[in-house]
């Protein structure tokens, strides 16, 4: 009986042993990755191209023109990023950026209209759609983006359109607003109706985990997120920018 006892006792150790692998373990709730995170898988890189900005440098000084311009061949070479490069739009001191460019489309998904940037926020908006909205889309609905809709860039205006106050980062064409994202079964995501609403209470609703997952992960690459919930002006929309503050000073709400 007791050699029995030693037999099963070694058969079960043995088993043990052999299935510790492949035990699945629960998979942790995500969070927000450090800001100086850089994904594991990164899309490839395309053939860096020359980018020639027309001539003349508009109402900007030229040296900022060539230095605002040289910076941006550098943000972009290689980023997978269909875009026409702009002269200067605005004045020093004013609204505008000496290195504009009109973005058609980053990383094959198709920026619908096309939006004035400068080459910062390219850079930028290229790392989270590639990295972050394409990869959640295929997660979180099983869809390819196709598109993102451009609700406002760039605009020489003051922060929500007041008549005084400081101006908005969309006046120096640093910030993008986005309404609506697409698909390629012709399905739409809207911030405003897809956000909140009784499946998203009761964590049913897929459209709302994308939302809140790319919403999330824009902290990560933008200085200002802002969106339905932050305050009475961004209720049916997401709005980013890579403003410049202090001590790196972010707002994510």
């Amino acid at each position: 009986m007791f050699q029995r006892i030693l037999i099963v006792a070694s058969v079960l150790a043995a088993c043990s042993s052999t299935n510790a692998s492949e035990i699945i373990k629960p998979r942790l709730k995500p969070q927000a990755a450090p800001m100086t995170d850089v994904p594991p898988e990164q899309p490839a890189a395309t053939k860096a191209i020359a980018i020639r900005f027309p001539g003349g440098n508009g109402d900007w000084p030229a040296a900022k023109v060539a230095a605002a311009q040289k910076a941006c061949r550098s943000k972009l070479a290689g980023l997978d990023i269909r875009f026409d490069a702009m002269a200067p739009i605005g004045e020093d001191g004013g609204c505008g950026t000496p290195g504009a460019i009109l973005i058609n489309s980053i990383a094959g998904v198709a920026i619908e209209p096309p939006a004035e940037a400068n080459c910062d926020l390219a850079e930028a908006l290229h790392a989270w759609v590639a990295w972050s909205v394409k990869p959640a889309a295929k997660e979180h609905l099983g869809k390819t983006l196709t598109v993102v809709h451009n609700a406002s860039a760039y605009a020489c205006r003051r922060r929500n359109n007041s008549a005084s106050g400081k101006m908005s980062e969309h006046a120096y064409a640093n910030a993008l607003d986005i309404s609506t994202l697409g698909f390629d079964d012709s399905s739409s995501t809207n911030i405003k109706g897809d956000w909140s609403g009784l499946k998203q209470l009761v964590g049913l609703s897929d459209k709302s985990a994308f939302l809140r997952r790319i919403r999330r992960d824009a902290c990560i690459r933008f200085t200002t997120v802002l969106g339905p919930g932050s305050d009475p002006y961004h209720g049916d929309h997401f709005h980013i920018d890579r403003a410049h503050r202090k001590s790196g000073y972010r707002i994510c709400k």
